[in-house]
């Protein structure tokens, strides 16, 4: 029942990001280079601060949580296209400090990083359809390659466990809904600008 919430509560703005302009740049036949970069530098600024933040305290919770990250993927698909990564484009502790601080609100977040391992198997598959053949297989949209589905089911086991009381689900599902609006926030900043030097 309250995965089932977590769901409805999310889907809103789990379709506002869908319908952000980078987010229909990267599924579109037009997709290239330099929005594919784009997309994986502005999600790494959360992706990696959040990594480092919150999970070793999800840690506590979540077995094996070291085998779900994947902010080095990003750094992997970035110099595979000979872009290093400026660590003061990170977001600052501070912000995950006040953003998510308990376990509940976090767990919003891993929420929407592990449900995004599902989409990327389909931008997977478009890109290598939609890029040229010297495109470099993506490592962060491939994530847990076959093994994505069971990564998901075992995560969501884990994720229903974890509150024990209405006001914990309701923590989650707040976490989740902040974590899908900062996404599209860092996929809005200047995107109209990345997509107008493409035109």
């Amino acid at each position: 029942m309250f995965i089932q919430n977590l769901r409805a509560s999310t889907a809103e703005c789990h379709k506002q990001l869908e319908l952000n302009g980078l987010s229909q740049a990267l599924l579109s036949n037009n997709v290239s280079e330099t929005i594919y970069c784009s997309y994986l530098i502005q999600l790494y600024s959360f992706v990696k601060g959040f990594e480092q933040y919150a999970y070793p305290e999800l840690g506590l919770y979540f077995l094996n949580i070291h085998h779900r990250k994947k902010a080095h993927f990003i750094e992997e698909d970035l110099k595979a296209h000979d872009i290093t990564i400026d660590k003061l484009t990170l977001l600052e502790d501070s912000f995950f400090r006040d953003t998510y601080p308990d376990v509940y609100l976090a767990a919003g977040a891993l929420y929407v990083l592990e449900g995004s391992t599902l989409g990327g198997q389909i931008i997977v598959k478009h890109l290598q359809k939609a890029m040229p053949p010297s495109f470099v297989n993506a490592a962060y949209f491939l994530g847990y390659k076959q093994r994505t589905g069971s990564m998901w089911k075992d995560f969501l086991q884990q994720l229903t466990a974890l509150p024990q009381s209405t006001l914990q689900e309701q923590q989650i599902i707040k976490g989740a809904i902040t974590t899908f609006k900062i996404i599209d926030d860092l996929l809005s900043y200047n995107n109209e600008k990345i997509l107008a030097n493409e035109n």
